[in-house]
């Protein structure tokens, strides 16, 4: 499932339990390399 965002950026963000894991805007750029997508899996799989 998924969930509406309460609020848009312009930034490709990615918020896990209320902690910001991925940041466009903080200079993580877009998560298009292996190590930037696997920070983003752990943080899910942590939050199971």
């Amino acid at each position: 499932t998924s969930e509406a965002t309460p609020e848009v950026t312009g930034f490709f963000e990615v918020t896990v339990d209320g902690k910001l894991v991925h940041s466009k805007k903080d200079g993580d750029g877009f998560p298009d390399t292996k190590d930037k997508m696997d920070k983003i899996v752990k943080a899910v799989e942590e939050a199971k």
